[in-house]
């Protein structure tokens, strides 16, 4: 190019042709997976290469972030599994995961707060519950990089603060993470234990299709709007009641579930480290699915067996339905995440393993596919209030002690 050429270029190029180009986006970094050993013994394994490291049953490897719906798919069209592995951000996290957690040992928990209980479950209403399962499975899909998985959860964030704003000290917060969805965390403060957690949750998140997921169709009806409105409803019949809670209770709607179990072992991970005393946890994951019948089926595995033990004697005291019991596997729910990191917890499930609801991850699993009602989910409701009052203990009512001292 001659001089005049090259005067003329420079000439006619504007100010933007100059200016620094804007760097491009990088791309998700990559996550650890810890999956079942026994797992990859099933075909289609989607995640490619040889694990990274195993140890105790438990394989670990390195994927892309949108490998992560797939790995899901997979899981549950194989094993008809909600969840089933965990999610990493750090190798070193996969790693020490690997590593069995000294668990402290649950308890003693003491059933002795039926003149408190009963009344308040007597209030447990299927209308509202169901109410709740409409309003969440509306939204396209709770996923947990779309928008919409991030309006739902600030739509649980705003109902529990308004059912707890008559009780003092209580608050509703967004737990954010290092993905798009918070997570939701409503605390009602204990009048005299306030360091000591009794735990509630579920996850709030749903998917559908092999990696769609921002997209996708995925009302959740019943995975999981359905654990999410049964510990609303245990939320409004305690708010209602004006009992007062000795420790502090603890409503937790997780992010990402379905991902790996990412919200929930945030937060399990973040309580560790902090050394909160987590008295005990239990999960609902799917409670409006009566594939079994009208029965409450408790989690054997992964799962503390003495909190176990006492939330069976709290369903042959409140729930008014049969017991019975089965397992899940490796990274079922997010009450893995709480076993992992050494607290007690506990699981209550809609039916056998075998037997629940094969419409889940799917634009299928809304309310009519779980009967149209929210009748199986009674008990459930009826379970949590239980749960929350038993380990936390009502505290003395103020007005009734006044009077006694007159």
């Amino acid at each position: 190019m001659g001089l005049l050429a090259a005067s003329l270029l420079a000439a006619s190029a504007s100010a933007e042709d100059f200016a620094p180009k804007a760097e491009l986006p990088a791309p998700p970094a990559d996550v650890w997976v810890t999956v079942d050993k026994a797992d990859l013994a099933a075909p289609g394994f989607p995640l490619s290469g040889d694990p990274v490291a195993e140890s105790g049953g438990a394989a670990v490897y390195r994927a892309k972030p949108d490998m992560l719906p797939v790995l899901a798919q997979w899981t549950h069209e194989r094993f008809n599994r909600c969840g089933g592995f965990f999610t990493h951000e750090t190798k070193a996290s996969a790693l020490s995961a690997l590593r069995p957690t000294a668990a402290a040992p649950g308890g003693p928990y003491t059933l002795d707060q039926q003149a408190v209980v009963t009344p308040m479950i007597a209030a447990v209403r299927e209308e509202k519950i169901r109410a709740t399962i409409v309003a969440l499975s509306a939204y396209q899909n709770r996923y947990y990089q779309s928008d919409t998985g991030v309006e739902a959860a600030r739509w649980i964030r705003d109902r529990w603060a308004a059912l707890a704003s008559g009780i003092p000290g209580a608050s509703a917060a967004l737990e954010t993470h290092s993905w798009k969805q918070p997570s939701v965390i409503l605390t009602i403060p204990g009048t005299d234990k306030p360091d000591e957690i009794v735990v509630l949750g579920g996850h709030l998140d749903s998917i559908a299709g092999w990696g769609s997921g921002s997209t996708a169709r995925a009302p959740g009806a019943d995975d999981n709007a359905s654990g999410i409105a049964t510990i609303t409803e245990a939320l409004r019949v305690l708010a209602e009641s004006g009992v007062r809670p000795r420790r502090t209770i603890q409503f937790i709607g997780y992010a990402a579930e379905e991902v790996g179990l990412r919200g929930s072992q945030d937060i399990a991970g973040k309580y560790a480290s902090a050394g909160k005393k987590v008295v005990g946890v239990i999960q609902f994951d799917m409670s409006n699915f009566a594939g079994s019948g009208k029965k409450i089926y408790l989690l054997t595995d992964h799962v503390d067996p003495v909190l176990s033990a006492f939330v069976a004697k709290l369903v042959d005291a409140y729930a008014g339905v049969p017991r019975a019991e089965t397992r899940c596997g490796y990274g079922c729910s997010d009450h893995a995440s709480w076993t992992k990191k050494g607290f007690p917890s506990a699981m209550a499930f809609e039916a056998s393993f075998d037997a629940s609801n094969k419409d889940i991850h799917t634009e299928r699993d809304t309310l009519a596919t779980s009967g149209g009602d929210a009748s199986h989910s009674v008990p459930f409701a009826k379970l949590a209030a239980a749960f929350a009052v038993e380990l936390a203990k009502a505290a003395p009512n103020p007005s009734t002690t006044a009077s006694a001292s007159r």
